[in-house]
């Protein structure tokens, strides 16, 4: 009964303690490593007892961990999987096919401390973050789990996943957070944050009467999504005509920046985000689809050159029409963050009743979102 609950909600059985685990056996072969001076460390373990996801398990691990002298604290780790793929064919069309060994998971650990950063404090450190750490272990194992289930993707959720990435350093903090917001609301992230939120609950012991207040608190993203107004967001570049100002004169727009008006500068803001969005999604699903030096050099030829034609194609829309692609933005914001509240409320079920609370605060929350 448990296993079917746990599938319902989107966080395989076993999952958050495996992270736990990992966690734990990751700390006590790392700790003793850490010496002065030395920034990278690889760790290769088999667990005593297979961790347990579902019906996966896991008897293999290896971490590389990087200490990145670029900040002035103790940064919590930034866990992320290194997963290899390689382009095959799913009836007529080119995917990327996962590599995974089962049984084994591969984790890089970047944690960013300060340049003068002692062995005492990187130690001390790993062992105040385990919320985080534990969190977001758990939710690259969700990663793993799910590619072991589906073993190719769609080159486009990657490429646009990856682009949207490239954009966080957009100079214009309004279309910036946009980009950022559509990461954070991508479908491959979204299918790992029930069993994110679960494992940041269950290892912070926050029972039922707790769930809403920390749902709101932790995932506030997710709530300013479905508030996302292109109207807004453009009224909040309005508002700060330096920046615009400081962008367009780094840019050859053909002509002299004092003879454009307030709505001729936005205007361009805006195409050349579109623009730079839409060259990032274009190179990096070509970059996808290459798997050989030939097709680098000279291109695709039969079905690779028609797949990638045809994905081009459908830039075509917002060519002469630059605003259609910022209110689809909003219209997928807007649907996303919705269905992803909803299935993070599905999360409060696994959880224990720790004081008297009635479910209908959370029924009441769900249904003011519809």
């Amino acid at each position: 009964m448990s296993i079917k609950l746990n599938e319902a909600v989107g966080v395989p059985k076993g999952i958050v303690d495996a992270g736990e685990k990992l966690y734990n056996d990751f700390k006590s072969k790392v700790t003793p490593m850490i010496k002065d001076g030395q920034t990278e460390y690889k760790v290769n373990f088999n667990p005593v007892e297979p961790y347990m996801i579902g019906d996966e398990e896991i008897n293999d691990v290896e971490i590389d961990l990087t200490l990145r002298p670029d900040s002035d604290e103790y940064g919590e780790a930034n866990m992320m999987v290194y997963r290899k793929n390689t382009i095959g064919k799913v009836g007529s069309d080119y995917v990327l096919m996962k590599v995974n060994k089962n049984g084994k998971v591969i984790l890089s650990i970047d944690k960013p401390v300060p340049e003068d950063w002692s062995v005492k404090d990187v130690i001390d450190s790993i062992n105040k973050s385990k919320v985080q750490t534990v969190s977001a272990l758990s939710h690259e194992l969700k990663h793993e789990f799910d590619d072991l289930k589906t073993p190719y993707t769609n080159v486009e959720k990657v490429s646009e996943y990856q682009a949207n990435t490239e954009m966080f350093d957009f100079p214009i903090s309004a279309i910036q957070r946009m980009f950022y917001d559509l990461y954070y609301l991508d479908e491959i992230e979204n299918s790992v944050r029930p069993t994110e939120l679960y494992a940041k609950l269950k290892t912070k012991g926050i029972g039922k009467s707790g769930f809403l207040d920390f749902l709101k608190k932790e995932y506030f993203i997710v709530m300013e999504s479905m508030r996302f107004s292109v109207d807004e967001m453009v009224k909040e570049i309005y508002s700060n005509m330096d920046s615009v100002d400081e962008l367009l004169s780094q840019v050859d727009i053909g002509t002299d920046l004092n003879d454009l008006s307030d709505d001729e500068k936005v205007n361009l803001v805006l195409r050349i985000a579109y623009i730079s969005a839409s060259n990032n999604r274009r190179q990096n699903y070509g970059d996808s689809l290459v798997d050989n030096d030939l097709e680098a050099e000279i291109g695709f030829m039969g079905d690779k050159a028609k797949q990638f034609d045809n994905y081009q194609k459908g830039f075509d829309k917002y060519e002469n029409n630059v605003m259609k692609f910022y209110t689809d933005i909003e219209k997928y914001l807007k649907t996303t963050s919705k269905k992803l509240i909803k299935k993070l409320g599905k999360v409060y079920s696994l959880l224990f009743l720790s004081l008297r609370y009635s479910i209908i605060n959370i029924i009441t929350f769900l249904v003011k979102i519809n």
